[in-house]
C-alpha cells in the first residue's frame, strides 16, 4: 500500500531526477529539442513504476542518500544490491577540499542566478557589517537614492507596504546587533580606546581598523567624508567579506547541508585539478630522488 509519505518521497525523487542535466533519458537525434522537465519526469516515472531495479541501474547514481528510503522495503535482490552499492559513496567522509569546492560552486550559481547575493539581500542579512563598511559613509541623499533603487518596480500599495516591512525588519536586526556589540565592548573595557582616537582627516590607505569603524557605528557618529572611488572600494570590501563568510560557513540563513552533502555541486574541472595537484605532490619526492640518484 502506497502511503502519503511514500508518494511524497516518490515525487521528490522524480523531481530531483527530472532537474538533473547529466542523466540520460532517451536517445535523441542531432538537432532534436532538449527534453522538458515534464518529459523527463514522465520517462523516469514510467521506468520507476515498471521496475525499481532498472530505475536504480539507470538513475541511481544521481539520487541523494535520503531517497534510498523509498526502496528500503523491497524484497528484490537486485534492488537491495543496487541500494547497497549506491550507498557506498555516501559513507565516504567528505573532505574539506570537497566541501570548499561545492561551496564555491554554490556561490557561483547563487551569484549568477537569483538575488541571494544582491547588494540588498547581503545588506539585509548583514546590517551591522554593511553599516561599518558602507552605510556610515553614505550621505543622506545617497541613502534615499538607495532606498528608491531597492523599491524597484513595486508601484502598488502592497509593494510599498512590503518594502516598509523589510526596512523595519532590517532596522530591528541592525539595532539588535548594535546592542549586542555595545554590551560586548563595555564588558571588554574597550570604550577607553575611543577617547584616544582624536579627530583627524581620513585618507584612504591609512588603514583605519575594523574596531574604529565599529566604534563609529555604535556611537552613531558621522565619519569624515570619503570619495566616490573609496565608497566603491568599501562596497567591494563588503561584498568580498560576505562571500568569504559564506564559504567558511558563517551565513546563518543558509542551509549548508543542501550543498556540503550534495554531489550535484561537484565541479568536475576543479576535481580534476585537485587530483592532478595530489598526483604531482606525490610524484615530486620520487622525481627528486631519482634525479639525485642519477647525479650520483
Amino acid at each position: 500500500v502506497t502511503t502519503e509519505v511514500d508518494l511524497a518521497l516518490k515525487n521528490e525523487i522524480l523531481n530531483h531526477i527530472s532537474l538533473n542535466n547529466e542523466a540520460h533519458f532517451k536517445n535523441q537525434q542531432l538537432g532534436d529539442p532538449d527534453l522538458t522537465k515534464e518529459e523527463k519526469w514522465e520517462i523516469a516515472e514510467t521506468l520507476l513504476n515498471k521496475s525499481l531495479s532498472l530505475f536504480l541501474a539507470k538513475f541511481g547514481q544521481y539520487l541523494l542518500e535520503q531517497h534510498f528510503v523509498f526502496f528500503s522495503n523491497s524484497d528484490d535482490y537486485d534492488v537491495n544490491f543496487y541500494v547497497a552499492e549506491l550507498k557506498q559513496k555516501f559513507r565516504k567522509p567528505i573532505s574539506q577540499s570537497q566541501i570548499r569546492n561545492r561551496r564555491l560552486e554554490a556561490l557561483r550559481r547563487l551569484v549568477e542566478e537569483g538575488d541571494y547575493f544582491s547588494d540588498f539581500e547581503m545588506k539585509r542579512r548583514n546590517p551591522l557589517m554593511y553599516e561599518e563598511l558602507v552605510g556610515q559613509y553614505l550621505t543622506d541623499e545617497e541613502r534615499i537614492q538607495q532606498e528608491c533603487n531597492n523599491c524597484g518596480d513595486r508601484k502598488t500599495f502592497a509593494g510599498f507596504f512590503f518594502d516598509l516591512v523589510e526596512r523595519n525588519l532590517a532596522d530591528t536586526k541592525l539595532k539588535s546587533e548594535i546592542e549586542k556589540e555595545s554590551s560586548g565592548l563595555k564588558e571588554a573595557g574597550s570604550d577607553d580606546s575611543l577617547s584616544s582616537q582624536g579627530s583627524r582627516t581620513f585618507q584612504w590607505g591609512e588603514g583605519i581598523s575594523q574596531n574604529t569603524k565599529r566604534q563609529r557605528v555604535l556611537k552613531n557618529s558621522r565619519p569624515e567624508e570619503v570619495s566616490a572611488n573609496e565608497k566603491l572600494m568599501l562596497l567591494n570590501e563588503f561584498r568580498s567579506q560576505v562571500f568569504s563568510n559564506f564559504l567558511v560557513g558563517k551565513d546563518a540563513e543558509f542551509d549548508y547541508s543542501t550543498v556540503d552533502n550534495n554531489a550535484d555541486y561537484d565541479d568536475l574541472t576543479m576535481i580534476e585539478s585537485d587530483q592532478q595537484d595530489k598526483y604531482f605532490d606525490s610524484e615530486s619526492p620520487k622525481t627528486l630522488s631519482q634525479d639525485s640518484d642519477s647525479n650520483d
